[in-house]
């Protein structure tokens, strides 16, 4: 016994789910960059950073603040980040997207150096910036995650993060200094689920006859068996089986216990799909 949907019986939602995650030093590629380095490979990593992340993707910018407001693969000009420190050295930090897969969740990252002299603790303000949590220095009485203070940056797309800030962060350790050694981090991974829900309805004058290959007669002609013809017998609702236009079963909803079907009220059953 078959049923088309309408449209109005088909619905399709989507939620974000988070995983927490916590990684070391040994998970995450770091990269420290030099922009005068004879190493060519340190020298790349400087320039990677200043097209992709800091600047517009044009030289330009060098001459022309007009080009920096360019939307680049690492800054999409969101609000409130801060892009002011970029300086000659830095540390470029990425983590594989098997470990964040869409991308990490907003204000959840943080990062514990404590490979150095003193524990230094670095957290994201929501915005896409770094700031140390603890720090004894400070740039000027702002906010430790002001424009001033703030040490780096995290891209949540792509899981990367930078730490430009250079100063010392309590006068004998520096900021250049963290993710050298052993570091934690820990964030939460952003995966979008699509659930996807049918609303099988069955009218009184429906879906009556059960399927029970054992409810009927073994001589072929569909007939119940004479101890199931009684109006005292309703036919039980067990499971509900979605098909494609082939009428191929594509999947099926089992109940937790079957359900006398009525022949006096509607009836309505919601299957709910998530992946």
């Amino acid at each position: 016994m078959f049923k088309y949907f309408t449209n109005d019986q088909k619905n399709t939602y989507e939620f974000k789910s988070h995983k927490t995650y916590k990684l070391n030093q040994s998970n995450i590629t770091r990269h420290q960059f030099l922009s005068a380095s004879s190493h060519s490979t340190s020298a790349s990593y400087y320039h990677f950073a200043r097209i992709n992340f800091y600047l517009s993707g044009s030289d330009y910018t060098v001459n022309n603040p007009l080009f920096n407001r360019v939307p680049t693969i690492g800054d999409k000009k969101q609000p409130g980040i801060f892009l002011n420190k970029f300086y000659s050295t830095g540390s470029l930090c990425f983590i594989s997207q098997l470990q964040f897969n869409e991308g990490i969740k907003k204000g959840s990252f943080s990062l514990t150096d404590n490979s150095t002299a003193a524990t230094i603790k670095i957290v994201d303000d929501n915005k896409g910036n770094l700031y140390s949590t603890n720090a004894t220095y400070s740039q000027s009485i702002s906010a430790l995650s002001s424009s001033d203070n703030y040490v780096g940056n995290i891209f949540y797309d792509i899981g990367a993060f930078t730490i430009m800030e250079t100063a010392s962060f309590n006068g004998s350790v520096n900021y250049s200094d963290v993710t050298s050694g052993n570091y934690n981090v820990e964030y939460q991974g952003t995966n979008t689920i699509t659930t996807y829900e049918w609303a099988c309805e069955a009218l009184p004058n429906e879906l009556n006859n059960t399927t029970n290959v054992t409810a009927y007669h073994s001589n072929g002609l569909g007939q119940l068996k004479d101890n199931l013809t009684g109006s005292n017998v309703p036919t039980y609702i067990t499971e509900v089986g979605l098909y494609d236009d082939q009428n191929t079963l594509m999947g099926c909803a089992r109940l937790s216990k079957p359900i006398p079907k009525s022949t006096k009220i509607p009836m309505r059953f919601y299957v709910r799909m998530d992946y």
